[in-house]
């Protein structure tokens, strides 16, 4: 069930990449703070729609948090979507991932004291290599 929605989330990333580069390249800059509204609105109401129906409730800390996650993702949303007005979605999303992953475990060893596998080391270092090497 996992791997499936690993694979469910990775298309779906798709879909946002795709749009993000469909908004540039058509020149629509114009609706860009509407886009960023509406995707992060979106998952918003659903969210609080199925607490809703559940029954649940919010604490302030999980606001807070979630607050926190929505600034965060809509400054990281905007600074590709002005990364993609310069660079070809070739450079630039091949490079935001990759950092994400290196940033992502780098993270988890620091934090959380994973511990890494030489092949794990190895495609970090890899990833570090192809940043370089495609920007």
């Amino acid at each position: 069930m996992s791997l499936l929605l690993l694979v469910i989330a990775f298309v779906l990333s798709g879909f946002v990449a795709i749009a993000s580069k469909t908004l540039v390249e058509w020149n629509l800059g114009q609706y860009r703070d509407i886009y960023l509204l509406s995707f992060y609105t979106a998952p918003l109401i659903l969210g609080a729609c199925a607490m809703f129906l559940r029954g649940e409730r919010s604490s302030v800390s999980d606001a807070k948090v979630g607050l926190l996650m929505g600034i965060a993702g809509a400054s990281a949303s905007l600074c590709m979507l002005l990364a993609l007005a310069s660079l070809p979605g070739i450079v630039a999303f091949p490079v935001k991932n990759l950092g994400n992953l290196v940033l992502t475990g780098m993270i988890s060893i620091l934090a959380w004291r994973e511990r890494l596998s030489k092949t794990q080391w190895a495609g970090i270092i890899l990833s570090l290599a192809a940043i370089c090497l495609i920007y």
